[in-house]
């Protein structure tokens, strides 16, 4: 189990990470994280940035691009 310590740095709470945390979720500095809660579970999930978005889009769109080429005629 990872805990997370928070603290207060000038005007802004923060999580801290250890190192174990920070390999666990492979987080980087400058890295943003979605919060979500569902009842009393909370999950953390790591935002791609926008390179890593692009690349994916750029993949789906080079995996269907013959059946996009197929739907434009």
């Amino acid at each position: 189990m990872v805990a997370l310590r928070v603290e207060e740095r000038d005007d802004e709470v923060v999580f801290v990470l250890d190192e174990e945390a920070r390999a666990l979720f492979a987080a980087r500095n400058g890295d943003v994280f979605q919060v979500t809660s569902d009842g009393e579970k909370i999950s953390l999930a790591k935002q791609p940035t926008t390179d890593e978005r692009f690349e994916r889009g750029k993949a789906f769109l080079e995996r269907y691009r013959k059946t996009f080429e197929a739907l434009a005629k």
